[in-house]
Formats: C-alpha cells, structure tokens, sequence
C-alpha cells in the first residue's frame, strides 16, 4: 500500500487530540514516522509507541481477564 493515502486515525496521548493522516499528509507534513509495529503515521514516533505500547497492554489484560472470567463460569 506504499504511495496510497491511509486513512488511518492516529491519537495523540499527550493532548487527546485525534490527526487523520490523510488530512495531514494532503497538507504537505513530512515529519510523520511510520510505526513499525502498525504502520501508523506519527508525528511524534517515541510518544506513538508508548501509546501503542499501553494499548497492546491493556488488550492482552483484558483477554487474560475474560479467559479467566469464562474459565471460572464453567
């Protein structure tokens, strides 16, 4: 998909502000890094992965929860 423009939603962690990367790739910013771990377009890479870091976290708890929540209901 290398050329294309993604419309994929990148949240900022510190301000909670949301950039479409389309938005912002049509507007001509050349400072955003591609995540390696999702490909997300990021103006501030170190910040994206600690917010994806959290994310993939968070998931992999609550999957741990709900697994042990089903295993006790049976």
């Amino acid at each position: 998909m290398r050329g294309l423009a993604r419309a994929t939603v990148d949240a900022d962690p510190i301000s909670s502000r949301t950039y479409s990367t389309v938005e912002q790739t049509q507007h001509g910013t050349s400072a955003r890094q591609e995540c390696p771990d999702c490909h997300a377009l990021a103006a501030d890479l170190e910040a994206h992965k600690q917010w994806h870091s959290r994310l993939v976290h968070d998931i992999a708890t609550a999957v741990d929860r709900d697994v042990k929540r089903r295993v006790e209901a049976q």
